[in-house]
């Protein structure tokens, strides 16, 4: 059997087994398979129609009509688990047209933010990169060349593309600690030494071994361990706060290796940090790493469990140390919490929080969606939510 179908048999056999278990129970709560994929099907062809356009530019709103590098990877990934190839390669090749640094800055991250100048013209407003867009930008295409997705006329092959993506994210998102700890920053514009900022929520731990296959390298091996090695610490506490088993938005970490509040950036578990437990659930589920599950299981979990048991509701926004910071819920919270709950296969869990995410869903003529139709955000994270409770992110 060939090496990628290897690996294939390998992933359903470990994923399969949980979503039986989880979709299985479909009564209790009311949440069907059938529903899910309804959902996921009819939201996605009203992003495609409403989000982005004929040339493969997500359009965002709330940013004046503008795009950012996440969007456009956002977008690449949920074509991909929405088996779309056409829609994949229409955003690939105006991501790669338009945001790829290679023209201005000699190298394959993309330029995070693109929108309308003040002389009217279009064009990219900010040259620096954002790490978490050029992860889940590469994963993509990594994914999309696995599946044997080919990319449209003059562009370049989807894993070469990849690969000097990966190569740059290397050389240009990370810093190395004094203990020789590689460490991911926020984009190419990091500091030059400790203390480091960082945010958690960027750290893709399945991805780099996705990236480790297709390009071996000791880098993704190290950033992996980074990774396990700084969240349990914050999950406990950091500075002199004391924590709950959530993680902030934003962080420092020092010279040796330990996390701190950093200054005039948030330290809530905020709209930042709550993607980190669904990249984690990742590590879990796809690769049975039994360092997520264990983080999320023992550390994450049991805040909201209990959050839930006894308020029958989750918040958008709590503080670090788990303190409420608003009144109303959000999906992006509940896919959080479902995502760990996968990982953890605590599988009444995880359809609660499915079906939470379901009632914030809404049709209106040819527009579906989950929260404000404007608001680009929740609408992918509570899709992607979705996605990964049917099956659909493999």
């Amino acid at each position: 059997m060939a090496p990628f179908l290897l690996r294939v048999k390998r992933i359903l056999a470990l994923v399969l087994p949980a979503l039986v278990l989880t979709l299985g129970c479909a009564g209790e709560g009311e949440v069907s398979q059938a529903e899910v994929e309804r959902v996921l099907t009819a939201s996605w062809h009203s992003y495609v129609r409403h989000y982005i356009s004929p040339e493969g530019r997500v359009v965002i709103p709330e940013r004046a009509g503008g795009s950012i590098s996440e969007g456009q990877a956002y977008a690449l990934l949920r074509a991909l688990w929405a088996d779309d190839p056409a829609t994949f390669a229409r955003i690939f090749h105006w991501t790669w047209n338009n945001l790829s640094r290679r023209q201005a800055r000699s190298d394959a991250l993309l330029a995070w933010h693109w929108g309308r100048d003040k002389d009217g013209s279009e064009k990219v407003l900010d040259w620096n990169t954002a790490t978490d867009g050029d992860l889940d930008y590469a994963l993509a295409l990594v994914l999309a060349a696995k599946r044997g997705w080919r990319p449209p006329p003059g562009a370049p092959e989807y894993l070469t593309e990849a690969r000097q993506v990966l190569k740059d994210i290397l050389a240009l998102e990370t810093v190395r600690l004094p203990g020789g700890e590689l460490l991911l920053t926020p984009g190419n514009w990091h500091e030059d030494r400790p203390p480091f900022l960082v945010n958690p929520s960027y750290y893709s731990p399945a991805a780099y071994r996705v990236f480790a296959e297709i390009q071996p390298h000791a880098g993704w091996e190290r950033l992996r361990d980074a990774v396990y090695a700084l969240l349990p610490r914050l999950a406990s506490g950091m500075g002199g706060l004391k924590g709950v088993g959530l993680f902030p938005d934003w962080c420092r970490v020092d010279d040796q290796g330990r996390p701190e509040p950093a200054p005039a950036r948030d330290s809530h578990f905020g709209w930042e940090a709550v993607r980190l437990p669904w990249r984690l659930a990742l590590d879990g589920l796809w690769f049975r790493e039994e360092q997520a599950t264990g983080l999320l299981q023992q550390r994450f979990l049991p805040f909201f469990q209990k959050e839930w048991e006894t308020k029958g509701r989750l918040v958008a926004l709590y503080g670090y140390a788990g303190e409420p910071l608003v009144n109303y819920e959000s999906p992006v919270l509940y896919t959080g919490v479902l995502a760990a709950a996968l990982a953890a296969r605590d599988q009444t869990f995880a359809r609660q929080m499915a079906a939470k995410i379901l009632t914030f869903y809404r049709q209106e003529k040819d527009r579906a969606f989950f929260v404000d139709p404007d608001n680009y955000y929740a609408n992918n994270w509570a899709w992607l939510g979705l996605a990964l409770y049917a099956g659909w992110v493999n």
